[in-house]
């Protein structure tokens, strides 16, 4: 016995997996499934016959029971999205059925919820995405990939500004990167790329120079992974770039001062053994008088030139340790001073005739030109260690011409000058003289430890002064200028 088309109808609407419900004109339930009676929580019974928002009142007010009212009466069919208490939400279709409301509802939970959690995870990837980006511009870093398959190359955001563009290009090219290859750095490179292909390198790192559009340098260092295929045939490359600049150049910087170090080490123990040398030479010859002649008095001239030259070297070897310890002091921001009222006149008087000696020994002629009674506050210390090292350099340098010393009376204070007759000093390192172990190149000038100008320049600024590097009359020798405000 064939069913009616009436009992089809129910046993569809019973197995179907929608909820289904029909509503007369004034919103009562005339019909409803087990779907339906389930998702709504109430028994069949008392769901027919009253409204849906009267069975469960959860419903008043909510966007199902406003819809519905809608459609009621509008007639007309319509599809909205509907939750239920306490988290369920429906699709809606609305069908008018003659005088009846069809209403089909489907549990779309589980796609809401997944969509919800695509977007939370999308969103949460932005972010990271965010702090990915910001934490590889601190860090002046970039990652890359290119796929060996089909030719496409990605780049992080920063990459092209570690070769200089502000902005990003249209397009990166592995001929663009070797193109910006320092010359001496990119056979190397060349090498390790190729190598991609020729052996079964897993992982590399290269270290290079690139030029900037703007002509200047920079150090890349780049760690990249190889991905194979099965037969070990290199599909893509992806890895990260650092830019290195600023630990290259303080590396440079180390192995310089390194080397400075090394040579001022040279430098010191030859400058100290001079003096040193010469001590023991004189206590030598003192001792060899002694046994020449042992009742050879201490005023006799012979013994006296032996206690002049040991005077001349301790005077000597006095002033290399006080430069050595100004030098340490200075870096340490320690250099002391002790300001007195004082005759300028008479202190550069004192070290002129102090210093005779030791000229004439060398052959040199040595003049001054002393304005009298120039007084002020200065340290009378400070100043015989410029003197000192000024004219130690004039007799060293001077090449045995005469050296002459001037000081004169200024609006400010006075003028300080120690001028020598020798090669002179070329214009472009009348400046960096002036820096700590730095010398005139050239073997005119050579010896020294490099520090006594330095000292002179600290001590001077102390004093509120200048120092400065002049030619001589005629551009001939030259001529350190002190200008100090008395």
């Amino acid at each position: 016995m064939r069913a009616s088309p009436d009992e089809r109808l129910r046993l569809l609407f019973a197995h179907m997996n929608e909820a289904f419900f029909s509503l007369d004109a004034r919103g009562r339930v005339l019909e409803c499934n087990e779907r339906a009676v389930s998702l709504l929580g109430v028994d069949a019974e008392r769901l027919r016959g009253q409204s849906p928002w009267t069975a469960v009142p959860a419903l008043v007010g909510r966007t199902l029971q406003e819809r519905l009212l809608a459609a009621l009466q509008a007639r007309r069919p319509s599809r909205f999205l509907a939750s239920l208490p306490p988290r369920v939400w429906l699709e809606v279709s609305v069908i008018p059925v003659q005088e009846e409301l069809w209403v089909l509802a489907t549990d779309i939970t589980q796609r809401e919820e997944a969509a919800a959690l695509m977007e939370q995870t999308e969103k949460r990837f932005r972010l990271l995405g965010e702090r990915f980006q910001v934490a590889l511009d601190s860090a002046e870093m970039a990652v890359w990939e290119t796929n060996l398959v089909t030719g496409v190359v990605f780049r992080s955001e920063g990459h092209d500004r570690l070769y200089g563009y502000p902005e990003p290009l249209l397009e990166w090219t592995h001929e663009k990167f070797l193109a910006a290859l320092h010359p001496e750095d990119r056979p190397e490179v060349e090498a390790q790329v190729s190598g991609i292909f020729s052996s079964d390198v897993k992982s590399y790192t290269s270290t290079f120079r690139t030029r900037w559009p703007d002509g200047t340098w920079h150090w890349l260092t780049s760690r990249a992974r190889v991905l194979r295929d099965a037969e070990g045939q290199p599909l893509v490359v992806r890895g990260a770039i650092l830019d290195i600049t600023q630990l290259k150049e303080t590396e440079l910087a180390l192995q310089e001062a390194v080397r400075v170090r090394d040579d001022f080490l040279s430098l010191a123990s030859h400058e100290l053994k001079t003096p040193l040398t010469g001590l023991s030479l004189q206590t030598q010859l003192l001792r060899r008088l002694e046994t020449e002649k042992a009742s050879l008095p201490l005023e006799s001239p012979k013994v006296q030139a032996r206690l002049e030259a040991i005077d001349r070297s301790l005077r000597r070897l006095g002033l290399l340790v006080d430069n050595l310890l100004d030098v340490s002091r200075i870096q340490h921001g320690k250099l002391d001073f002790l300001f007195s009222t004082g005759d300028l006149s008479a202190l550069v008087s004192e070290m002129v005739a102090r210093t005779g000696d030791e000229a004439r020994l060398a052959g040199v002629s040595l003049s001054s030109h002393i304005e009298p009674s120039l007084v002020g506050r200065f340290d009378r210390l400070r100043l015989e260690q410029v003197l000192m090292n000024l004219l130690s350099n004039a007799l060293r340098y001077g090449g045995g011409h005469p050296v002459e010393v001037r000081l004169e009376r200024t609006s400010e204070g006075a003028r300080l000058v120690v001028q020598d007759e020798g090669p002179g000093i070329p214009e472009a390192d009348r400046e960096r003289i002036f820096a700590r172990f730095e010398q005139v190149r050239g073997g005119a000038r050579a010896g020294g430890l490099g520090l006594g100008l330095f000292i002179v320049r600290q001590i001077v600024e102390g004093h509120r002064g200048r120092v400065h590097v002049e030619p001589g009359p005629g551009g001939k020798g030259t001529a350190f200028v002190v200008e100090l405000s008395l």
